[in-house]
């Protein structure tokens, strides 16, 4: 009886110690290196909570997305940078991040004004000359 009970404690503290050891798995932050390329623009939160951080996968604004997607990458006058550029679209709203350059930056939302329809164009595009 004493050795079945000896068991139980040893398997529970097995179980309570292998718990400590994995929660530094799981911290908020963990320590990973950087890997965008430098000409990437950071992620940024939006000023409000309005703002679209990422597109909600409805077909009207994937295939929105799609159209400013293919009518930039068509216009050869752009850098390479413009192919970067992230597009976020919700019903409300089109949301333009990355980094271009100077003279691409209202060019780029000039585009996208055009497929938008009633969404408002939101541009976050760094100008970046490199």
């Amino acid at each position: 009886m004493r050795r079945n009970l000896f068991t139980l404690e040893m398997a529970a503290v097995a179980i309570v110690l292998a718990g400590f050891i994995a929660v530094p798995a799981f911290a908020d932050n963990p320590s990973t290196p950087p890997s965008a390329p430098p000409n990437i623009a950071p992620d940024m939160l939006p000023a409000d909570g309005n703002t679209p951080t990422a597109p909600k996968h409805d077909v009207d604004d994937d295939r929105v997305t799609a159209l400013i997607r293919s009518a930039l990458l068509a216009d050869k006058s752009f850098s390479a940078h413009v192919r970067d550029v992230k597009i976020a679209t919700n019903p409300d709203a089109v949301v333009l991040r990355g980094s271009v350059k100077s003279d691409e930056k209202d060019r780029v939302e000039s585009v996208a004004q055009q497929f938008a329809g009633a969404r408002q164009v939101i541009n976050e595009l760094l100008v970046t000359d490199l």
